[in-house]
């Protein structure tokens, strides 16, 4: 560093003294001052460190030419602060650091060096006039001169010892080399022209060498030809061979010279420079745009392709924002909570949806409303509080909550729970409050409604005649006074902590320990039955329905229990009652068709056999007519004895009425186990009955089928032993006769029912049940389906599987079908006089009605005769009927439809369906047949079955209505899967007409 600055200041003392040449006497002032440019350069190249230079260079240069150290100190100081001013401008105001970046910076440059040669332009001078080394009248000449001097030594200078030592962006070789050599014997020969003896006036002949050196060369090599052609000028003005030799102020010509010359041939290489700049900047980015075009042809497809899946995407956020919207919407309308937000600084509050809503808000109100409008909303008793609080919340900047009422424009008034924030800016000025606001009126209203109903549940639990319990972890917590009374407990304190299992005797504990169980799973009610023990030791018989109750965060059972000893007795005498002949005592039709149907199910399941036998008196008759019923009794309760005795314990017999028996003999021990007990029978009858000192003699004629043989069903079996008894009695009385199915014995039967269905419509055998079908949704009765039942006065009670095939071979179908219809209607017509529920019947009808070309006016017709609208009505046809005669069937369909009456298609699923009929047929819904609901949800195949028609159907925008309902997990399923309606025995079984009537009176809501 002390080296550079000592190598600095010497030359800078020998510019000075080379410049004295070109001085002004007698202050020696130089038209040009290379070592000003010298200060410049190294103080921007090296730092501030290098301001000694013009101080001290200075002062040792004129201390040489004889002027005192003091003024040369000045001056030295003047020159340093010239210095000091020009880097310390040059550096902020320009991007000069060696090379000039563009044609701004080199007029920024000179005018900077212009403001630096003023400062020591005028100190000079001025120290010099003080010490009376110039005359006034010269001081301003030399202030200019000076000024001139100096900046002609910065501009032209100053730039050639920046780029000395910089590498030029030239590329040398042999043509470049040539080229500037021939540019310097151009630049000699002309210097000798212009300043040679002949002393042309061609100065301008240089301004051509340097713009041909600009255009094909650098700055450093223009700037170091400036620097030359201005020593070239300079000592031709020194040895008076310059064209401004010749002329007054030569020297001032000689700086406007070189000043000009320099900043033409400086500025014209900078603009170069910049385009050449320029120009390489753009074939840069030429070929960078180049090669990106070519690499990414191929992305740029990509790009489209991915453009689409971005649009794609962009539109699925899209909607799915809106979506968001609309569910933030709904949410708040579902919760009664609207948001709102309040500008403080420009009064703007915006309320939700909701919030207006919540406020009654008209239609046509802003909507922006100021501050002012909100607190109109409130009533005026509340709006002081309520300023209050958002004042306080402006203030402390702090989180809010508050309640208050609303009025409506309407008069109403809502109560809102309301709550919010305050958002400031980075000053900490609140620009923002945002909240939300809780409609809780109705939950106000509520909750006084849970304090009453508590307060009522708390008396009916404490009035309750059934026991309620709390268990927790199944001890008891709780017992109301029935509880204790119960369990013949005084006080609570006797039962805290005891398990209510452990009250439970012990064959019924099981029981009771998995109901309890179930409920800790979570089941919602369960029930139990057993016994339990009283603290006295007594035990009484009881059911209980337990359910999950939480209470203190804590996961209880609530149970509520009845003492029924006193109902089981009764039932189990009602049982005795339904069951058994009130006469004999033995079994009774309804118990022996029970035992008959398990028996058949033991059967079945252990490949064994099993007997009915039918019994029935012969000449019987004779007793009741000659010593009346009470001999007759004695003698069917004599005869019950001896039947007794003739069969195994683990057999049957039962009285169905009259003197008619059925015995049911299960897995008989050898083929002729059954003939023997049979004969037993015979031998039994045979036998004198002793009654009132009268003897009677009567016989028996038996017949016997067997399972499985003569029939799998209940009712085949009985029918079946009934024929073989006839055929008994038929061939002479006192025989046993095994059923046989021989044409002769179905002849006889079918001639039996033939000649019976002709008369039974007459005699009023015909009755229509009714089975209920339930809306999946809400568990109401939604209608009902007509079922007809022929109540047989030997049969009893037939299905219609017994006697509609024969009665649509016989002709007689229509005549049923239309008696079904108005019977309907009159049914309808009855429950509506006495106030029912109106629901829909669906009737069934079979194909041959829709050949009748008046059946749509005769439905009209018994429909407008019982007053009854069309709607009530609902004709279920089949799949095989819609495949048989499709056209024919689709117009009589559409008149039922335009009568305003339901269609639907039943079975559903076991005929031959075609889905093209089954779209294009007016029907309403579409039942589901039991087949395919019965296994449900246990078979894959029922399921699979059964989504798919629930998803066709709804497709073709048609309802389903599911037939043989029959357990809680079908049912599940079906609402699961969106079915609308069931049917089964899980809700009720077919109903005479006066159950149904009363069925529909308690208006049963099922439990979904």
């Amino acid at each position: 560093m002390i080296a550079r600055l000592g190598l600095a200041i010497v030359v800078y003392v020998l510019l000075a003294e080379i410049s004295l040449s070109l001085s002004i006497n007698p202050s020696n002032t130089s038209a040009i001052w290379p070592a000003a440019g010298l200060a410049v350069a190294m103080t921007m190249k090296y730092g501030y460190g290098m301001l000694p230079v013009p101080l001290v260079g200075t002062a040792l240069y004129l201390l040489t030419t004889g002027v005192t150290p003091v003024p040369a100190l000045l001056i030295g100081v003047g020159n340093m602060l010239e210095t000091l001013v020009a880097a310390f401008l040059i550096k902020r105001h320009t991007n000069v650091r060696s090379n000039f970046l563009s044609v701004k910076d080199v007029f920024r440059f000179i005018g900077i060096a212009a403001i630096g040669a003023a400062i020591g332009g005028l100190v000079g001078p001025a120290i010099f006039l003080a010490e009376n080394q110039i005359a006034e009248d010269q001081f301003l000449l030399d202030v200019f001169v000076w000024f001139l001097g100096d900046l002609s030594g910065i501009t032209v200078f100053s730039p050639v010892f920046l780029v000395w030592r910089e590498a030029s962006s030239v590329s040398w070789n042999t043509q470049k080399a040539l080229e500037i050599t021939a540019f310097a014997l151009a630049l000699l020969i002309c210097a000798g022209i212009v300043f040679g003896t002949a002393r042309v006036p061609l100065l301008f002949i240089f301004l051509p060498l340097l713009v041909w050196l600009a255009f094909r060369y650098s700055q450093k090599e223009v700037i170091l030809a400036n620097a030359a052609l201005v020593i070239i000028a300079s000592l031709g003005v020194i040895y008076g061979n310059s064209p401004f030799s010749s002329l007054p102020n030569n020297l001032l010509l000689l700086q406007v010279f070189v000043s000009v010359i320099g900043a033409t041939a400086l500025a014209l290489t900078v603009t170069i420079d910049e385009r050449h700049r320029a120009t390489r900047e753009l074939r840069k980015l030429h070929d960078e745009l180049e090669q990106q075009i070519s690499q990414r042809t191929h992305q740029l497809n990509q790009a489209v392709e991915a453009l689409k899946d971005d649009i794609a995407k962009r539109e699925a956020i899209q909607q799915a924002l809106r979506d968001r919207e609309t569910q933030l919407e709904e949410a708040q309308r579902l919760a009664h909570m609207g948001s709102w937000e309040w500008d403080p600084i420009n009064d703007h509050l915006i309320l939700s949806k909701e919030m207006i809503r919540i406020y009654g808000v008209p239609d046509d109100a802003e909507e922006v409303l100021t501050y002012q409008q909100y607190l109109e909303y409130i009533p005026q008793d509340e709006r002081h509080l309520i300023d209050r609080i958002v004042q306080d919340a402006l203030l402390s900047r702090h989180a809010f909550a508050y309640e208050h009422h609303v009025q409506r424009p309407t008069g109403e008034r809502r109560y809102l729970r309301c709550q919010g924030a305050v958002t400031t800016d980075d000053s900490g000025r609140p620009v923002k409050l945002y909240g939300t606001a809780h409609d809780v009126t109705e939950a106000n209203a509520l909750e006084a409604s849970l304090r009453e109903a508590e307060e009522l549940y708390r008396k009916v639990v404490e009035l309750s005649p059934n026991g309620i319990f709390l268990l927790s972890g199944g001890r008891i917590t709780f017992a109301n006074s029935a509880g204790l009374k119960l369990l013949g407990a005084p006080t609570i304190t006797q039962l805290n902590g005891l398990h209510f299992t452990d009250l439970v005797c012990h064959a019924d504990r099981k029981t009771v320990a998995e109901a309890l169980e179930r409920v800790a799973r979570h089941e919602p009610v369960v029930s139990a039955e057993g016994k339990i023990e009283r603290r006295d030791g007594s035990q009484i018989e009881f059911d209980l329905a337990a359910t999950p109750f939480s209470a203190h965060r804590s996961q209880d059972t609530l149970l509520v229990v009845r003492d029924i000893s006193e109902r089981k007795r009764v039932e189990q005498q009602i049982y005795h009652l339904a069951h058994h002949d009130p006469l004999t005592g033995l079994a009774n039709r309804l118990l022996f068709k029970e035992r008959l149907e398990h028996a058949i199910a033991q059967a079945h399941r252990s490949g064994k056999s099993l007997a009915v036998l039918f019994v029935d008196l012969d000449r019987f008759k004779v007793i009741n007519d000659t010593s009346g019923h009470g001999a007759g009794d004695q003698v069917l309760l004599e005869f019950a004895q001896r039947l007794r005795h003739c069969l195994r314990d683990s057999d049957t017999v039962a009285r169905t009425g009259g003197d008619e028996f059925l015995i049911l003999i299960e897995a008989p021990a050898t083929p002729l186990h059954v003939p023997s007990v049979a004969q037993k029978v015979l031998s039994a009858v045979e036998h004198p009955f002793q009654v009132g000192g009268k003897e009677f003699s009567i016989g028996a004629s038996i017949g016997i089928s067997t399972y499985p043989a003569d029939g799998k069903q209940v009712e085949t079996l009985i029918q079946n032993a009934d024929i073989a008894m006839y055929r008994a009695k038929s061939e002479g009385r006192g025989r046993i006769r095994f059923y046989s199915a021989a044409m002769a014995a179905q002849s006889l039967q079918r001639y039996r029912l033939e000649a019976a269905l002709r008369r039974a419509l007459e005699r009023h055998e015909m009755e229509l049940y009714f089975q209920p079908k339930v809306d999946l949704q809400s568990g109401r009765i939604s209608g009902a389906e007509a079922l007809i039942r022929w109540n047989h006065p030997e049969f009893g009670l037939l299905l219609p599987y017994h006697f509609i095939s024969i009665a649509e071979e016989m002709g007689i179908i229509d005549e049923i079908g239309m008696w079904a219809i108005a019977e309907t209607c009159r049914h309808c017509r009855d429950w509506q006089r006495r106030g029912l529920p109106a629901v829909r019947i669906a009737v069934n009808l079979t194909y041959s009605q829709f050949t009748d070309e008046s059946f749509c006016s005769k439905v009209s017709r018994m429909l407008r005769d019982a007053g009854l609208s069309p709607n009530i009505l609902e004709l279920e046809i089949t799949e095989t009927m819609v495949m048989e005669n499709a056209e024919k069937l689709m117009s009589m369909l559409l008149q039922l439809r335009s009568l305003g009456i339901r269609l639907s298609v039943d079975d559903f699923g076991t005929g031959y369906s075609s889905l093209a009929y089954l779209k294009r047929l007016p029907v309403d819904s579409v039942k589901v047949d039991r087949s395919f609901i019965k296994d449900l949800p246990n078979d894959s195949e029922d399921v699979a079955i059964t989504h798919a028609v629930l998803a066709l159907v709804h497709s073709l925008k048609r309802s389903v209505v599911a037939e043989g309902v029959e357990t809680r997990e079908q049912l599940q399923f079906l609402v699961a899967h969106g079915c609308e309606e069931g049917q089964g025995y899980y809700f009720s079984h077919p109903l005479p007409a006066r159950e149904f009537r009363e069925f529909l009176a308690r208006e049963q809501v099922f439990a979904i």
